[in-house]
């Protein structure tokens, strides 16, 4: 049983800032021997904001947010709520409670049996571990399935790997159908409400889900509390809405969940018709046993000591689950620094709060870093600093349930975010290793870059962006990934068209949406010393500080037409049967017309208008009717797909209509991409 490390803690005071333009940035306290790091390229402000962020406070703060559980609309993220709101307030933001009554549910009761060819009733329970006291909490919410409906259920058992269209497909050429059925799948390779999506279309009766050791348990490592990896008994919670849906409030959709809004029937909310609940590994592991039949496909064998069977019928389980919906409220919180040049433009940082237990990484090590982005610039504030454009701090409610929070306060403000947006930079979970990485649209890279070669990560020897470079050996280059679901970053970029950026530091992380994802196993494994912390911290600051502060608003649209025209290309090859001509002729058009644009020098008199263009731009790449088939996704270029579901798929529309082999919709996919791209070509031409 690994103790704490004793670490000798030291502070840097606000004194030092001369010393911190020269040219040299010590870390702040929490690392036991000061190392240098060179950034020259800081300015005296920059300098003073990086000197802030400070580790032993930021174990105070991780501590404070995991002192309870806070699963959405309860008392205690309520306190989370009112927490995070008078710190911003201490740090100067003016700090807003923000309420929504949306629809969400609870368990009551939940009863999972294997029934034959023997009796086992699953436990469906985290046993406290005398390692992790906190683990031993009745507060936290029972293991279950959010928007699993009321059922009870009796039926053979059939096992499905991880449940996508490919694993049905194995099942149909081995002659099993799931209809009436009870289908088994582990976690993985999708959103898990994918899984629930494509087991309903099937005509399943029920679906359980797993966590399988070779996924994230013992097979990668040991398993907490003796390594970071998922124990035998641990279970992911979740949500299993259909990111097809409309996001947010599921009975709301397309207005902000206020009192005295109309609302949907539940029945008409598109919400999972079969009973799911997700299983530990040691739960599903007397089932699978029992599984007669068809031996498994060699993909799709798991890291339990058994043979994977698909089932032959002998093997049967009852389902009894009663859930409790209602209206309930959550609480947003909106921390806002006005900028005294141009109040109007705003940067938007963003992490949700709440958690299905603890979540000491998700998403609480996010809302850690948050509040040190406050305070840095909550010191600058008091030498007279102010911004030239207008931050503001969110932290979102209910994102666990799908993105709710969130959703809600962009379809309120869905106008003014349209005009006044520079972007939104997104953290969820800050901090569950080492290893930085971040997603963006393509108008972000330069400037994410330049920030990150001027931040240390959490050695203080290397900056965030060598640290992530390193990682790829063969790389000269850092890979942004692309933006697809599952954060809060979603809304902005897919209901309201701003430039967006995710990032985290990331490692092995097995106690993911359980009772262990605790402050004991971030101190543990995810950041001992938690520099990984403020070095998140660090970095989201600087970046908002220079999005605010330069005179030119730092968006490349050029990076972003060029690498549209890179995308266009490739999807041509990749289907030489596609009719891409207009696309590609319109990808071309919008990189000259971007070239251009980025190559005509901003004067005093079209600056305004020409920072409208670059904030503008990424409105342009909606289509307002969404994508075919599609409720969740308006972009064009970047969406969810719709069987991955958190993973990004470049020009979705097209590529689901392809899938389905539907003509129609690739037509009208087409169109909408060409539409896009000649429309944001337009725009930056001057064009209305």
């Amino acid at each position: 049983m690994l103790h704490r490390p004793v670490t000798r803690l030291f502070t840097i005071a606000l004194g030092c800032v001369a010393l911190l333009g020269s040219g040299r940035f010590f870390p702040a306290a929490g690392v036991a021997t000061p190392t240098r790091f060179p950034a020259a390229s800081l300015s005296p402000l920059e300098s003073q904001l990086l000197s802030v962020p400070d580790s032993a406070r930021a174990r105070q703060t991780l501590r404070a947010l995991t002192a309870k559980p806070h699963l959405a609309g309860t008392p205690e993220d309520y306190a989370t709520a009112l927490y995070v709101r008078d710190e911003l307030a201490k740090a100067g933001f003016q700090s807003e409670l923000v309420e929504y009554d949306v629809y969400l549910p609870r368990p009551k009761s939940r009863r999972v049996e294997m029934t034959a060819p023997t009796k086992y009733r699953c436990r469906l329970t985290e046993p406290t571990l005398p390692d992790d006291p906190d683990s031993a909490s009745p507060l936290a919410v029972p293991t279950f399935a959010a928007w699993s409906p009321s059922a009870k259920v009796e039926a053979p058992v059939v096992y499905a790997n991880y449940g996508l269209p490919r694993d049905y497909a194995v099942l149909d050429q081995l002659g099993v159908s799931v209809r009436g059925k009870i289908v088994l799948v582990r976690y993985g390779e999708c959103y898990r409400g994918v899984k629930a999506q494509v087991a309903q279309a099937r005509g399943a009766a029920g679906l359980l889900v797993y966590s399988d050791p070779k996924d994230d348990g013992y097979v990668q490592g040991k398993t907490y509390p003796d390594g970071p990896w998922r124990t035998d008994n641990c279970v992911q919670r979740g949500s299993y809405r259909a990111f097809t849906q409309s996001p947010g409030d599921p009975l709301t959709p397309g207005r902000p969940s206020k009192k005295g809004v109309p609302r949907l029937s539940p029945k008409a909310a598109g919400l999972p018709q079969i009973p799911i609940q997700p299983l530990s590994y040691r739960d599903a592991l007397p089932i699978l046993e029992s599984l007669q039949g068809p031996v498994a496909p060699k993909e799709w064998i798991g890291g339990l000591p058994i043979e994977y069977r698909i089932g032959d019928g002998a093997t049967r389980a009852r389902m009894v689950l009663e859930m409790d919906y209602r209206q309930r409220t959550i609480w947003n919180v909106i921390g806002t620094l006005p900028g005294h040049v141009l109040p109007d433009e705003w940067i938007l940082l963003g992490n949700h709060r709440d958690a299905w237990v603890y979540g000491a990484v998700d998403p609480s090590s996010g809302t850690t870093a948050m509040l040190e982005v406050a305070r840095a610039f909550g010191e600058l504030r008091k030498t007279g600093w102010q911004p030239q454009r207008t931050i503001k701090l969110c932290s979102w409610d209910a994102e666990e349930y799908g993105l709710i929070g969130s959703t809600e306060w962009v379809e309120e403000h869905l106008g003014e975010l349209r005009e006044k947006a520079v972007c939104y930079l997104n953290v969820d979970s800050a901090v569950s290793g080492d290893n930085f990485r971040a997603s963006a649209v393509p108008s972000l890279w330069e400037i994410a870059k330049s920030v990150l070669r001027d931040t240390p990560d959490s050695s203080g020897t290397r900056s965030l962006y060598d640290n992530w470079r390193a990682q790829d050996k063969n790389a000269t280059e850092v890979r942004f990934g692309k933006l697809g679901s599952g954060s809060d970053y979603a809304p902005f970029l897919q209901l309201a068209g701003i430039a967006c950026l995710d990032m985290a530091s990331t490692g092995s992380y097995g106690v993911y949406h359980s009772t262990y994802d605790s402050f004991r196993w971030m101190e543990k494994f995810g950041d001992p010393l938690f520099t990984r912390h403020t070095a998140m911290a660090r970095g989201w600051a600087l970046l908002a500080f220079r999005l605010s502060e330069s005179a030119r608003i730092e968006l490349n649209l050029l990076d972003y037409a060029r690498e549209i025209e890179r995308l266009a290309q490739a999807l041509a090859q990749e289907h030489p049967k596609l009719d891409a001509a207009a696309l590609l002729d319109a990808a071309r058009d919008l990189a000259t017309a971007a070239e251009a644009f980025e190559t005509e020098a901003d004067t005093k008199a079209t600056l305004a208008a020409r920072n409208r263009q670059r904030r503008q731009f990424e409105g342009f790449l909606l289509t307002p009717d969404g994508l075919p088939k599609r409720l969740d996704a308006r972009h064009v270029i970047y969406a969810p797909g719709v069987f991955t579901g958190y993973g990004a798929e470049v020009f979705s529309g097209i590529r689901y209509a392809l899938e389905r082999d539907d003509a129609e919709d690739i037509v009208h996919a087409t169109t909408q991409v060409v539409a896009a791209l000649k429309q944001a070509a337009q725009a930056l031409h001057g064009e209305k």
